[in-house]
């Protein structure tokens, strides 16, 4: 099998599993009292009649409504990905009612997250750091695209609220000519609540290739997508 065929079979063998997940996780969300995990997820849950509930959750300055029992999921052409997908119906049914704590941690301080940690430098912190590092007051125009609020850390740092109670934190430091850019992705310490470590970092990647197309970098956003689309 030549190479290109070869990641061809990877990448749908890949995708074939993410749309398992899909499944799995829309199941795993009837029976649900999915207006109580409104209550506490932070988000909205509307009753339709004859069974049928429309929940709203708020996700990088866009919406993603979810109709159940139909399963349908609508959201902002800009941030639909099926990891997207999957990830807020996991949080829908993990919402715990534990509150955002505004003690930020890196991903090694997650339970389990020591193992993965040193993948974050490579695929999210270095690109966005050489992206936004030169560019004084670029990043500041792509967060408020996905409502980034700014922060007060680094040179440049934003809040992005991925879900109500997941909130993700990115810090720049700009470069000079003694010193090059640096960018770090942190994360609430309650987010471990809602998702797990992986659905965390699957989280800040979506970040990252949302903020590399701000940058007009779409084909690196893509490849990044795919890693975890």
């Amino acid at each position: 099998m030549i190479i290109g065929e070869r990641w061809a079979v990877e990448r749908g063998n890949e995708r074939g599993r993410r749309e398992a997940a899909f499944r799995q996780a829309m199941e795993d969300l009837k029976g649900l009292d999915l207006a109580r995990q409104a209550e506490l997820g932070g988000f909205s849950c509307e009753e339709l009649g004859s069974g049928r509930r429309r929940v709203v959750l708020p996700s990088f300055n866009g919406n993603i409504e979810i109709l159940m029992p139909e399963g349908h999921i609508s959201m902002p052409s800009h941030l639909d990905s099926l990891s997207l997908r999957v990830l807020a119906l996991r949080y829908v049914k993990l919402s715990c009612g534990v509150p955002v704590s505004g003690e930020w941690i890196a991903y090694r301080d997650l339970p389990g997250g020591r193992f993965y940690a040193a993948t974050l430098a490579p695929t999210i912190e270095q690109p966005l750091a050489s992206l936004y590092g030169y560019r004084r007051g670029a990043l500041s125009e792509a967060a408020s695209e996905l409502g980034g609020e700014r922060a007060d850390f680094g040179d440049e740092s934003f809040v992005f609220h991925a879900f109500p109670r997941v909130p993700l934190l990115l810090v720049l430091h700009w470069g000079d000519e003694e010193f090059p850019p640096e960018c770090r992705v942190l994360f609430d310490r309650c987010c471990s609540r809602y998702l797990n470590t992986d659905d965390l970092k699957v989280l800040a990647t979506q970040l990252a290739a949302y903020l590399m197309k701000a940058a007009g970098r779409e084909e690196e956003a893509e490849n990044l997508l795919w890693m975890v689309d």
